[in-house]
């Protein structure tokens, strides 16, 4: 389980010495919300990658079937593994970015980027 370092992949453990080893979740860097105003959802403008492994992306693939909002928002559903890589994006589920890994995904948002990859990101 790595974390993304400037646009490259690093396969390394997290410090938990550093926590006493307690899981300390990292303050999410991008953070915005979907509504009316800045962010109206509409076809096309959202995609969602989401694990079935994680709780949180179960979460809101439900809120997305609640809120109807199935025709609004794609979704790629990444492999429930993470490996050497991250989480793995199955080979042609990503038809937005086209990426193997999730960490590409995050990358191309922000190259600057350091930290984890996590699911679900919208």
């Amino acid at each position: 389980m790595g974390y993304l370092a400037r646009g490259t992949w690093v396969d390394e453990w997290y410090d938990t010495a550093s926590s006493g080893g307690r899981f300390v979740r990292q303050d999410s860097r991008f953070r915005s919300w979907v509504r009316s105003g800045d962010y109206p959802p509409e076809a096309g403008r959202y995609h969602l990658y989401v694990s079935w492994a994680c709780p949180w992306a179960s979460r809101t693939m439900i809120y997305r079937a609640l809120k109807g909002l199935k025709d609004k928002i794609s979704v790629t559903v990444v492999d429930p593994l993470m490996l050497s890589h991250g989480w793995v994006i199955p080979s042609g589920a990503d038809p937005i970015n086209h990426a193997e890994f999730l960490w590409q995904v995050y990358a191309k948002a922000d190259l600057n980027y350091v930290g984890r990859v996590t699911v679900p990101v919208l």
